[in-house]
């Protein structure tokens, strides 16, 4: 049997954390053109399901890719597309129970990261954050990619496991959320696995 692309199989495992979190209605933030929101509508389990990006294109795309115009009325209404930017508080955002950043955060400039940071973990402050991101360290398994270089030209950093791993620990600190990060794809004893993956889950206030 042909092996699922990493893409699906990040997706996938993105399903897995937000069922295993207990989560109904979740924000798909950056959703781009909207893979994985087909995936969360074709979950009965996702009772409200936001997407957002900053590129209105891409809210197009992904209504085209939903269907949303041939849904059923009550399908429909499980679904918002609404243009956000990650890096700016939007209070439509809060009281979510997930929100997900699948190959979103090496998208962004470094020196913005606090403010997504603040705007999602802080100001929308769901009860559990899922997070991929590329693991650097993998890149030398792809043929064809030249050392220092990243995956995509639009990248403006891929972190490896390290960097990830004290990312994760002062967002967690900062925002009262514990931490479990694991990998997608295939984990090589060398370099680990091509998608490094974290389920941020929210303290309960005291």
């Amino acid at each position: 049997a042909r092996r699922a692309s990493l893409a699906a199989r990040r997706r996938e495992a993105v399903l897995g954390a937000l069922a295993g979190a207990g989560a109904s209605r979740v924000l798909d933030l950056g959703c781009g053109g909207g893979a994985l929101l087909a995936a969360l509508v074709g979950d009965r389990r996702f009772t409200e399901i936001v997407g957002t990006d900053v590129s209105t294109h891409a809210l197009t795309l992904a209504a085209r890719r939903l269907r949303l115009d041939r849904l059923p009325e009550r399908q429909r209404d499980r679904i918002r597309l609404w243009q956000s930017a990650l890096t700016y508080r939007d209070d439509r955002l809060r009281g979510y129970d997930a929100a997900v950043l699948m190959e979103v955060i090496e998208h962004v400039d470094p020196p913005r990261l606090p403010a997504l940071e603040d705007a999602v973990l802080g100001h929308a402050n769901p009860a559990t954050v899922v997070v991929t991101t590329p693991n650097a360290e993998y890149n030398v398994r792809y043929e064809g990619l030249p050392a220092g270089r990243f995956r995509h030209a639009d990248h403006r950093f891929e972190w490896t496991r390290a960097e990830f791993a004290a990312w994760v620990d002062r967002v967690s600190t900062t925002y009262g959320y514990t931490a479990a990060i694991s990998g997608v794809g295939d984990d090589d004893p060398e370099v680990g696995a091509p998608t490094q993956l974290v389920v941020l889950t929210r303290k309960e206030n005291p």
